[in-house]
């Protein structure tokens, strides 16, 4: 493009009739500007002009913006919903496989009536454990998960079913109306009173000894629980209570569990998304809307708490339950207090005040706490995996997901200053200007010696009126040279 540029600066001299380096008789009374007429056909950008020559106004530095800023947003969106899932599916884990075991030792805890062991500290656990895996077998801590799961799926999908078919709602949120709450516990309590008999047969699976029992199938849940539900009124047994007695204490644990362990969890997570909000605060940054897996690992930990305190508070009437639930079912179970016997169960309670007043009588008030190591337990274990794998998860995410590049300001390069503009050389000496003739109007004055470098400065005269001379004149000082180079020869000539 540059000889493009050439050609129409020389085309545009061409029409004004005179050479570019002079100027034409219209301009000769104008006063003299050499930046502006003998300018360079092609300039310097205003960008790349030099920093000590420019104003500070054309000196702003140049942002460099991201490559795809909605992609790496899409892909901080992914990876956080992934880490989500996974700390989600690691606390379902931990919840339910991984604290199975210690259920089950806290069950045989709570309805051995006959145990010498309260086992209210981990510690004592420890050797009857030990002895109970020698000579069981690690199943014997697994035994009753299938039908803990059924009974936890027949719950959920009862309360679903419920809600198709009456107003009452299955999920509330903190600005539901008193009336919606109300209604959402009329839901839980049916529920929990339609799965009563299924849980006193999943109880008994859970604490019944292997080595003096039938490994049950899985679908005697079921069988048990139908038969349990259809003798409402009447049980089989003499010492069996019949459903109605169980109802009640089974659905008062149950939604005073939901109650305190919702209570508690709001609480925590309030005090938790105000902690992090302060630390960003110190930090100096704080995130408008906070990610999807900051949001999940809030909610579990304070889901955590909940059922921890929760669990805690109704130790007592959960064991009281248990007992209620076992009485009459000809249960044997494993001794904690070795760990290699069994005993059975053998209980005659009228009902819940019944239970409660002969055990406080008989085993203390810590009788109520039988077995509670083994939920401390439990949840030491369970709050570990889970900090552990919330860590894991958050590493691996930080890892897969690179930092968002921190915006680049263009660092300034002092390039190079732009030339003087274009002199012409009968300004600078105009003897030699006399030697050449103009490529543009030769043609014109009809001779080719006639041109714009024959004019010579006189000796009194100033530099700006020798360049204006007329032609006339300028075919004089020519001819005048002429003669003298000619005389030069012949004196040449004659040495």
């Amino acid at each position: 493009m540059a000889g493009l540029d050439d050609y129409q600066f020389f085309s545009n001299l061409r029409e004004r009739d005179t050479p570019f380096w002079q100027k034409s008789y219209e301009d000769r009374d104008k006063p003299m500007d050499t930046t502006d007429f003998y300018r360079r056909p092609t300039e310097f950008p205003q960008n790349l002009l030099n920093p000590a020559h420019s104003s500070p106004q054309t000196m702003k530095p140049v942002m460099l913006k991201p490559l795809d800023p909605d992609v790496d947003k899409g892909n901080d969106i992914q990876m956080e919903k992934y880490g989500e899932l996974s700390i989600n599916l690691v606390s379902l884990c931990a919840e339910n496989l991984l604290s199975h075991p210690f259920i089950v030792v806290k069950r045989q805890c709570q309805v051995n009536v006959d145990s010498q062991r309260y086992h209210v500290l981990p510690i004592t656990l420890v050797p009857a454990l030990i002895h109970m895996q020698g000579c069981q077998g690690f199943s014997a801590f697994w035994k009753g998960l299938g039908s803990v799961l059924t009974v936890r799926g027949v719950t959920m999908a009862l309360e679903d079913f419920i809600s198709k078919f009456t107003p009452w709602p299955k999920e509330i949120s903190p600005h539901s109306s008193p009336k919606t709450i109300g209604q959402h516990l009329i839901l839980k309590c049916s529920a929990l009173a339609l799965i009563t008999p299924f849980y006193s047969a999943s109880l008994v699976e859970t604490v019944q000894s292997e080595i003096a029992s039938e490994r049950p199938g899985v679908l005697d849940v079921f069988k048990e629980g139908l038969t349990r539900l259809l003798s409402f009124t009447q049980p089989q047994t003499g010492r069996m209570l019949p459903v109605w007695l169980l109802i009640v204490p089974t659905v008062s644990h149950g939604i005073l569990q939901y109650l305190i362990g919702n209570a508690v969890s709001t609480i925590t997570s309030q005090i938790l998304r105000r902690y992090h909000r302060q630390d960003q605060q110190k930090q100096g940054a704080v995130s408008k809307d906070s990610g999807s897996f900051l949001d999940a690992s809030v909610r579990l930990q304070s889901a955590f708490i909940g059922h921890l305190v929760s669990d805690v508070v109704l130790y007592p009437l959960e064991t009281i339950l248990h007992r209620l639930h076992m009485q009459g079912t000809r249960t044997i179970v494993d001794s904690l207090d070795v760990g290699y016997e069994v005993k059975p169960i053998l209980t005659r309670y009228e009902g819940f005040f019944d239970c409660l007043h002969t055990t406080v009588q008989e085993e203390g008030v810590l009788g109520l706490f039988k077995g509670f190591g083994a939920l401390c337990i439990q949840y030491a274990l369970y709050g570990a995996v889970l900090k552990f794998a919330q860590v894991i998860i958050r590493e691996v995410t930080l890892a897969l997901v690179p930092p968002k590049p921190k915006p680049k300001t263009q660092d300034l390069v002092a390039p190079l200053t732009p030339s003087a503009p274009y002199t012409p050389i009968s300004a600078i000496h105009p003897g030699i200007a006399s030697l050449h003739s103009s490529p543009l109007n030769s043609s014109r004055h009809g001779s080719p010696r006639s041109g714009p470098y024959s004019n010579p400065t006189p000796a009194g005269g100033s530099r700006g009126s020798s360049i204006y001379a007329s032609p006339g004149r300028r075919l004089q000082e020519v001819d005048l040279r002429a003669e003298m180079e000619r005389h030069k020869i012949n004196l040449s000539l004659d040495d």
